[in-house]
């Protein structure tokens, strides 16, 4: 029987380390049998960065050791392993029970897909408002709250997360969550799907990626994810898909890291995450300042390149790089109808992963084009994404 992705990345690790040696990574086009891309150029925060501009060569891989739990001599990158082998969970039997209005195993199991929502303040939800976020219904999705209370599942209910704080690790202030892009995301996905989903907090206002490399951080998320895990295994839940929702960037935009740091970075905050079961990274790319357009261009660039380039992530969405600012309400939040377009958006991409097993080809409003993933076939009709108003159609509103 064909084993699970998690407990495939951790045999893989296993026989690396017994030969001495770590795999050499590929990108997704290598995979496929075209040549790598190079990532693109680095741009300083404040200029636009030109998507004419010439690429530079990736950097090598420097793994930060002190963020792992094993060494990087052993430690397999997700791009690393053969998409035979990513590819190969087997998916349960599914019966539908009509009564309790879910779908199960063939042993009684309720389905479930887990998804973590990790970030700074826009996932936190800080230009949020509760009062403007949709309603989740019973059974179409959950919150597990790892901090709070890790005995049970609740509904859930915005302001998400409000709770789940971590003195010296993962915390907000009150005042820093207000309605957040869960809710839509869950009634997007499940409308998709069929399946809920179990939500799980790991977001933080203000915090670059050195925060999120830190060792209290990493244990914190670690250890979140892990109690997710352990309770629905053992309260009659079958976990069949895992992934992590990210928005963030903005503090290291302002800070002036470089798309090649950011890269390597990102890649030493998820990996711990992959070797524990997270199959997809669905990132959403920072929008803008209110004062500045293309302030977050160098990280916008890096997590596109990343997601076109890494089997770790895939492109949620681009929206925010279409908002208007009168619907952001200050310097760097978007309001409650932007996050809920962002939650849905991303939902779309995820569910397209989940039913498809491929990512999805989205409207890149960034650069207004297609952003066509690397590694998959599309047919035409896939290939062919138009862009969306949602500053004229209705979608955003000015409270």
């Amino acid at each position: 029987m064909r084993k699970k992705f998690r407990i495939t990345a951790v045999m893989l690790i296993i026989a690396t380390a017994m030969a001495g040696m770590a795999l050499q990574g590929c990108d997704k086009r290598e995979a496929a049998g075209e040549p790598a891309a190079e990532a693109p150029a680095e741009e300083p925060v404040e200029e636009t960065v030109s998507q004419d501009e010439a690429p530079a060569e990736e950097p090598e891989d420097e793994t930060d050791d002190t963020m792992l739990n094993v060494q990087s001599a052993d430690a397999v990158s997700y791009s690393s392993i053969p998409a035979q082998e990513k590819e190969t969970e087997e998916e349960p039997e599914v019966v539908a029970d009509e009564e309790d209005n879910v779908l199960k195993t063939e042993d009684g199991k309720v389905i479930v897909d887990l998804v973590l929502f990790m970030g700074q303040s826009n996932m936190s939800g800080t230009g949020g408002n509760a009062a403007y976020a949709p309603k989740v219904e019973e059974g179409h999705g959950y919150e597990f709250r790892a901090i709070s209370d890790p005995t049970r599942l609740y509904p859930i209910k915005e302001p998400f997360g409000i709770n789940e704080n971590v003195d010296g690790a993962i915390a907000d202030t009150a005042i820093g969550k207000k309605g957040s892009m869960v809710s839509s995301f869950a009634n997007k996905y499940y409308e998709l799907t069929g399946v809920p989903i179990v939500a799980v907090s790991a977001s933080s206002g203000g915090r670059d990626t050195d925060f999120w490399m830190s060792e209290s951080v990493v244990n914190d998320f670690s250890e979140r994810y892990k109690r997710a895990q352990v309770w629905l295994e053992s309260n009659d839940y079958h976990i069949r898909k895992q992934y992590v929702v990210w928005l963030q960037g903005e503090s290291d935009a302002g800070e002036g890291l470089t798309t090649e740091q950011y890269n390597q970075n990102m890649d030493n905050i998820i990996r711990p995450l992959f070797i524990g079961g997270i199959q997809k990274v669905f990132m959403v790319t920072p929008g803008r300042t209110i004062s500045t357009k293309y302030f977050f261009d160098n990280i916008v660039y890096a997590q596109i390149n990343m997601c076109r380039t890494s089997g770790y992530y895939a492109l949620a969405t681009t929206v925010l790089n279409s908002v208007s600012t009168e619907y952001m309400i200050d310097e760097f939040h978007y309001n409650q109808s932007v996050l809920n377009v962002v939650g849905e958006e991303s939902a779309e991409s995820a569910a397209y992963y989940t039913i498809n097993r491929k990512e999805k080809c989205l409207y890149n409003y960034r650069d207004e084009n297609v952003y066509i993933p690397e590694g998959f076939e599309y047919t035409e009709g896939e290939k062919k994404v138009e862009a969306v108003d949602h500053n004229e159609n209705g979608d955003f509103v000015r409270y």
